[in-house]
C-alpha cells in the first residue's frame, strides 16, 4: 500500500493507504479514546468517544471508522471534542447500573478509567435505574446487562473471531441488551465457552465466574506462555496472585493461535483430583506410604533394574524434555515394549501415511491455519468442537467468513451438520465405503485434464459404483452426487478426521482419505485430530516403538515390569488400570492419584504443565515452548530430572 502523510494536532505523520485515521494515530502513538474499538475486529463507530476534527469537514468524525486520506488536517483534542467525550461518558454512566465500588471489573474498567481521565465526578443527567437482569445460568460465565454500555465487542468477537455467532443485539431502545440465540439464557445456549467475550468486555457486563474477584490484573503477575492441553499450541497470557492462576487469557485473540476456549481457559484454574507431592511406595500391609527419594529409587532398581520383560507407557501430555529422558531409560532397560497410551493412532496415522507416500511423514499434513483459507472442508469421524475447540472455531469461521463449503460424514448431529452443505450420515463402521464414494464422485466431476494430473490417486476409486454404494448405505444419490461436486471444484479443501477414524486401527483407510485429498484441490491437506497435547511429539521422538499395543503383551503375561509416565493425565484412568492387572511391579510417575497410581508398587510426582518449562510439538509440527505459570513444591523434581535419577540409580 501507498504511504500517505497526515498533519494530526500540528505534526506530520505517516501511514499507509487503506488505515482509518485511528490507526495512524495509534501507530503514532497518539492517545484517543475508545471503547467500542477493538484491534483486529470491525469498527463500528458505536461509543462515539473516538471523534476527532478534520479540517473542512463540518461534522465531528468517527476515527475508527473515517478512512485516512493523503494531505488530512486532524485535530484529536480540542476543548469541543473534550466537551463532547465528557457529554458521552456522562450519559454512558446515566444509562445503565454502573456502581463501581461493587463491579467485579472496578480498577481494570475501561469506561471507569476515561471516567478518571475526564475527571467525571458527578453527572447532569439524572440516573435512569433501568430494571436489568443477571445471567448467571453458565458455568464459566456471568453477564450482567446493568453494566453493559452496548459497545458490541463481544457480539463481534463471537462472530468475527470465533465463529459461533451466539451473541447478538436484542429488543429495543433502552431495553437492547446483548442477548444469546434468540433469547435464551447463556448457559443453555449456542456459546461454545471459549471466554473471548468477557476478554473483550471493557467493563464488567461480562466476567469469569472462576476469576472473580480473585485479583485485579494490577495486582497480580502477568505470564506469557503456550498451552499444553489439546496439541493447538495456543498462547495464554496467565495472571498469577500468591502462587496461584486465577485467570488466563490471550495476548491477542485475533491473530493465529491467539483464540483461546474452553478447556485452555478455564480447565487450568481447577484442581482436578489429589495431589501427589512426594514418593509413595507399597508396605508390607499393601499400603502406599510416603517415602523419601532415595527409599523409591532403591525399590526401583531392586525391582526393575535385574528384569527382563521390562516395558514402557508414556503419556503423550508430557513434555517432549520428558519424552526423551523416558526413551533414554528405556533404551537403558534394554526394552523394545515402550508405547505411548496413544500409540495405536501413531501407528496407524504413520503407515496410513507411508501407503500414501512413504517418504512425506507426518509432515505432509497441513498447517492448521490452512482450514482458515480453504474453500471447501470435509470433516469426518472428528468432533472437534468437544476435542480441539479452536479448530471447531477455525471450521465455522471458514465457513461463515470464507464461505468455505462443509461436508460432515457422521451417523450423528453435531455442531457442524446446522452449517453443512452437504451431511452423509454413514451406518456405523461404513465411513471407508463413504470415502470410496465420494473419490468415485469427484472423478466423475473433475474434468478431463485434471482427472489426467490425479490419474495416481484415480486408482483408488475407480471401481466403485456408486449407485450400489449408495443403496447399501443408504444415503441418497444426490447428496453423494453434490458433495463430489463440491470438492471437485474446490482448490484448496482440506479433511479433517479423528478418533471416529483412528478408533478402527486401519492405516489403509488413512491412505484412503489422503487419495481423496489429494483428489481434492491442487494438493492433498489433510489434518489428523490426535488425543494429546504432545502426541506430535512424541511421535516424532518415536515412543510409538511397540508393533502393536502393550495391553496385548501384558495379556500375555510378556510384561514383567512397567513404568508409566503418566505426569497430569487422568483421561482413561480406570481402563488403563484395569490393563496392568497381572503385571509384577508397577511404577507411576504422576501428578494425581487416580486408580492406575492405586495399582502401583511406587509412585513418583510429577510437574504439572503450568508449573514446568519445556517444549511441546503441535499437532502440525510447530515447536512451541511453556515456561511455569506458577511456581511448584520445592520438593517435585521435573519429570526429566526424575527419569534421569532412576536412569544414574540402576548403575549401582
Amino acid at each position: 500500500m501507498s504511504e500517505i502523510t497526515l498533519t494530526i494536532n500540528g505534526k506530520q505523520v505517516k501511514g499507509k493507504q487503506g488505515d482509518t485515521v485511528l490507526d495512524i494515530c495509534q501507530a503514532n502513538g497518539i492517545d484517543v479514546p475508545t471503547l467500542c474499538h477493538f484491534k483486529g475486529l470491525t469498527d463500528v463507530g458505536a461509543c462515539r468517544l473516538c471523534l476527532v476534527e478534520i479540517e473542512k469537514e463540518r461534522n465531528l468524525v468517527p476515527s475508527c471508522t473515517y478512512p485516512a486520506r493523503d494531505g488530512q488536517v486532524v485535530s484529536t483534542s480540542t476543548p469541543r471534542l473534550e466537551k463532547y467525550r465528557r457529554l458521552v461518558l456522562e450519559l454512558l454512566f446515566t444509562e445503565r447500573n454502573h456502581l463501581c465500588a461493587y463491579c467485579v471489573a472496578t480498577g481494570d474498567c475501561e469506561l471507569q478509567s476515561l471516567a478518571y481521565k475526564y475527571q467525571m465526578d458527578n453527572t447532569r443527567y439524572q440516573y435512569s435505574w433501568p430494571t436489568q437482569t443477571t445471567d448467571s445460568s453458565h458455568p464459566n460465565i456471568v453477564l450482567d446487562h446493568n453494566r453493559c454500555i452496548l459497545c458490541g465487542r463481544c457480539i463481534r468477537i463471537c462472530d468475527e473471531i470465533t465463529g459461533a455467532h451466539a451473541l447478538d443485539f436484542g429488543k429495543r431502545g433502552w431495553k437492547t441488551n446483548v442477548c444469546a440465540d434468540i433469547n435464551q439464557p447463556l448457559g443453555e445456549s449456542s456459546c461454545i465457552s471459549c471466554g473471548g467475550c468477557f476478554q473483550v468486555c471493557p467493563t464488567g457486563a461480562i466476567f469469569s465466574k472462576i476469576s472473580a474477584y480473585r485479583g485485579r490484573p494490577s495486582e497480580c503477575t502477568s505470564v506469557e506462555s503456550t498451552c499444553a492441553i489439546c496439541g493447538i499450541g495456543c498462547d495464554i497470557n496467565g495472571l498469577v496472585k500468591n502462587n496461584r492462576v486465577v485467570r488466563i487469557d490471550s495476548p491477542d485473540m485475533t491473530k493465529p493461535r491467539g483464540l483461546l476456549c474452553e478447556i485452555g481457559r478455564f480447565q487450568p484454574l481447577y484442581e482436578a483430583a489429589d495431589r501427589i507431592t512426594t514418593p509413595l511406595k507399597r508396605n508390607n500391609k499393601g499400603q502406599l506410604v510416603s517415602c523419601s527419594y532415595e527409599e523409591a529409587l532403591d525399590a526401583i532398581s531392586k525391582k526393575l533394574g535385574a528384569s527382563d520383560g521390562i516395558a514402557g507407557l508414556a503419556s503423550a501430555k508430557a513434555s517432549n524434555e520428558a519424552l526423551k529422558a523416558f526413551a533414554d531409560l528405556m533404551d537403558k532397560f534394554g526394552s523394545k515394549m515402550v508405547d505411548t497410551i496413544d500409540g495405536d493412532d501413531c501407528r496407524t496415522v504413520t503407515q496410513g501415511i507411508a501407503k500414501f507416500d512413504s517418504k512425506s511423514g507426518l509432515g505432509i499434513e497441513a498447517k492448521l491455519e490452512d482450514i482458515l483459507s480453504a474453500d471447501s472442508i470435509v470433516v469426518i469421524g472428528a468432533h472437534p468442537t468437544k476435542t480441539h475447540p479452536v479448530i471447531g472455531s477455525y471450521i465455522m469461521r471458514a465457513a461463515s467468513k470464507n464461505k468455505a463449503q462443509l461436508v460432515v460424514i457422521d451417523p450423528l448431529r453435531n455442531p457442524f451438520t446446522f452449517r453443512a452443505s452437504v451431511w452423509l450420515k454413514p451406518p456405523e463402521g461404513k465411513k471407508e465405503i463413504v470415502v470410496n464414494v465420494l473419490g468415485k464422485s469427484i472423478l466423475e466431476k473433475l474434468p478431463a485434464k485434471s482427472a489426467a494430473d490425479k490419474t495416481k490417486y484415480a486408482a483408488a476409486f475407480k471401481d466403485i459404483d456408486i449407485k450400489k454404494a449408495s443403496k447399501d448405505l443408504g444415503i441418497d444419490i444426490h447428496d453423494i452426487v453434490k458433495a463430489g461436486e463440491i470438492l471437485a471444484g474446490s482448490k484448496t479443501g482440506v479433511i479433517i478426521y479423528g478418533s471416529g477414524i483412528l478408533q478402527y486401527k486401519d492405516a489403509a483407510l488413512v491412505a484412503t482419505i489422503l487419495n481423496l485429498a489429494a483428489l481434492t484441490g491442487d494438493k492433498p491437506r489433510v489434518i489428523s485430530l490426535k488425543r494429546y497435547g504432545n502426541s506430535r511429539g512424541a511421535w516424532d521422538l518415536g515412543l510409538a516403538r511397540a508393533k502393536s499395543s502393550l495391553s496385548a503383551d501384558m495379556a500375555r503375561g510378556k510384561v514383567k515390569g512397567l513404568y508409566i509416565l503418566l505426569v497430569d493425565d487422568l483421561a482413561d484412568s480406570q481402563t488403563l488400570a484395569d490393563s496392568i492387572k497381572g503385571v509384577q511391579f508397577v511404577v507411576v510417575q504422576a501428578s494425581y492419584r487416580s486408580p492406575v497410581t492405586e495399582k502401583a508398587d511406587v509412585v513418583l510426582p510429577s510437574l504439572l504443565w503450568t508449573e514446568s518449562k519445556g517444549s511441546y510439538t503441535s499437532i502440525d509440527g510447530i515447536s512451541k515452548k511453556t515456561v511455569p505459570l506458577v511456581k511448584a513444591k520445592p520438593e517435585i523434581k521435573t519429570d526429566a530430572d526424575t527419569l534421569k535419577e532412576v536412569a544414574r540409580h540402576l548403575k549401582k
